[in-house]
């Protein structure tokens, strides 16, 4: 799978053993802020980086594309295969921030615009399906054989622009069971950490 530049820092994990498990299905969106795990069932989780660690990360605060990433899984028109629907939230110049590295940077490499927007949003490139604003993407993927399958899985990235470059600043991967059960493996963010207190410090 295709990511965004590698960030410089070593990402921290916020809960390395855990697996964050959101069986079965819900009506509603469960909200996932990188501290808690999600009890809930749901079939639908909306990411956001937390209050208090934008107040931390002022660099990050300044320069992130997204306010919330929300990823549901979804029918597939293959029904041998999962899908999932992202929907992106962007905060005021996100979205332009993103587009003006996309445009700028078009003479790396032989992709086609739409390809390389796509790679930014979800990593997927040849196989996501933009909606005209750049606000939802959906993804086809392979099922998880189980709740701890870290093969086949999409993810969800939380960019912000240095120096007009994207930077990872938080990342999750979420494998897709057939029965649109959502799994989430290895929440991490960049440079920061929770102690046991629930507080976020610099990482180590």
């Amino acid at each position: 799978m295709t990511s965004s530049k590698a960030p410089t820092k070593v990402l921290a994990a916020v809960s390395a053993a855990a697996v964050l498990s959101l069986t079965a299905c819900s009506g509603g969106t469960t909200g996932y802020d990188f501290t808690e795990p999600v009890t809930e069932p749901t079939q639908s989780i909306g990411f956001r980086i937390p209050d208090e660690l934008l107040e931390l990360s002022e660099d990050y605060a300044q320069d992130r594309v997204y306010e919330s990433i929300t990823v549901t899984a979804v029918e597939s028109e293959d029904p041998s295969q999962c899908a999932v629907e992202y929907q992106f939230e962007y905060v005021e110049g996100g979205l332009d921030r993103f587009l003006a590295y996309i445009e700028e940077t078009a003479d790396r490499g032989d992709s086609t615009m739409e390809e390389r927007i796509a790679n930014f949003l979800t990593g997927e490139p040849s196989s996501t399906e933009l909606s005209e604003d750049y606000t939802s993407a959906m993804v086809p993927v392979t099922c998880a054989v189980s709740p701890n399958d870290t093969e086949n899985t999409v993810h969800v990235v939380f960019t912000q622009m240095i120096e007009d470059e994207p930077q990872t600043f938080a990342r999750a991967e979420i494998a897709v069971m057939q029965g649109n059960e959502l799994f989430v493996h290895e929440p991490e963010t960049n440079g920061w950490q929770l102690d046991s207190n629930g507080n976020w410090i610099p990482a180590e």
